[in-house]
């Protein structure tokens, strides 16, 4: 039964496209969806979550919101192939995880990494425990100013 919810959820929110516009201009909306089953490719979602976009639960189709914390006795495992963007600002934060890159054998879990509201300040992380990562991991740089996808605004439209 659960299983074939996630499937009516990945279809309702992620699999299939609704369509904006008017006239003869459509162009694609899509949703994404985190899972942190550890099983799933949370990617794109986490990082777009952190860039401070709206993003859904998979299983339960309901928004997250700004916080993410360890739901009952267990925590989120984030299953992971590339990098996650943490910028300063969105006022996102996150608690009592894991982050997991398979193909890197590298986990990071723990603790609170907080974006804060202030996009001139850096982002916090406390109490994170970090296995199999390489020397300088984890260590704030600066990137340019993060700005939430707006799907309405025709991004995900081609221009010719």
């Amino acid at each position: 039964m659960t299983r074939i919810l996630a499937l009516l959820c990945a279809i309702l929110f992620g699999a299939v496209p609704a369509w904006a516009g008017t006239g003869s201009a459509r162009c694609a909306v899509t949703t994404l969806v985190l899972w942190g089953d550890g099983t799933h490719d949370d990617t794109a979602a986490l990082n777009a979550w952190f860039r401070g976009d709206d993003i859904v639960w998979a299983q339960t189709g309901r928004p997250i919101g700004s916080e993410i914390g360890a739901s009952g006795p267990g925590k989120h495992i984030f299953r992971l192939s590339g990098p996650i963007y943490i910028p300063s600002g969105t006022g996102r934060r996150i608690t009592g995880f894991e982050f997991l890159w398979p193909a890197r054998n590298e986990r990071v879990s723990g603790g609170t990494i907080i974006a804060g509201r202030d996009p001139a300040k850096p982002p916090m992380a406390s109490d994170l425990v970090k296995i199999g990562t390489r020397p300088g991991e984890g260590v704030p740089f600066t990137t340019p100013d993060a700005k939430p996808d707006n799907p309405k605004s025709g991004g995900n439209c081609l221009v010719s």
